[in-house]
């Protein structure tokens, strides 16, 4: 209460500009959140791919031990694999018992690479090594919001030969090593 003159005023309620100070406190930290769910759904996103990247290199590596005499040749070593090119069709094999090892394991990769091709953006796998040393499995997908971030999206381990960094910049690599 304040006198004022010979009047005792009083202040009921709230100024306009406390108002305004509480409405401009809760527009900044609606959009701190709002920026928060949207970083959070980009790592989402990337880890969501990561993961289906693990996935079908289990898959691949669940294959060759379907198919171990086929790893033990080395059918499942290839040579010269560039991203994005798909090979030639698999090979057909009419019942279960008819394919060699060799037959099996490039429809295997076929299958693998057609599977990464029709779940991930831009999928595309390929795999090296021996029974002895273990394979290396890489899988390549696009990830357009690691590559916005600036982060290197090509694995240390990946080929870097394998997609051209001038013509594939959002490609990103898993790689993981296997034994059947």
């Amino acid at each position: 209460m304040s006198l004022a003159g010979n009047r005792a005023t009083m202040q009921s309620g709230i100024g306009m500009i406390e108002v305004l100070v509480a409405i401009v406190i809760m527009v900044f930290a609606m959009f701190a959140l709002i920026s928060m769910q949207i970083v959070a759904l980009r790592y989402q996103k990337t880890a969501h791919l990561r993961s289906m990247a693990s996935q079908f290199s289990a898959d691949l590596a669940d294959r060759m031990r379907a198919n171990i005499r086929g790893a033990h040749d080395g059918a499942y070593n290839l040579s010269q694999q560039r991203y994005p090119a798909l090979g030639d069709p698999a090979p057909s094999c009419p019942g279960p018992g008819s394919c060699t090892s060799q037959e099996l394991a490039a429809k295997d990769i076929h299958e693998w690479r057609t599977g990464l091709g029709n779940a991930m953006v831009g999928g595309w796998g390929e795999i090296a090594g021996s029974v002895a040393d273990g394979f290396t499995v890489k899988v390549y997908f696009l990830d357009m919001l690691a590559a916005a971030d600036g982060a290197t999206p090509v694995a240390g381990n990946c080929q870097p030969t394998a997609a051209d960094p001038v013509l594939h910049r959002q490609v990103s690599c898993y790689a993981a090593v296997v034994s059947p």
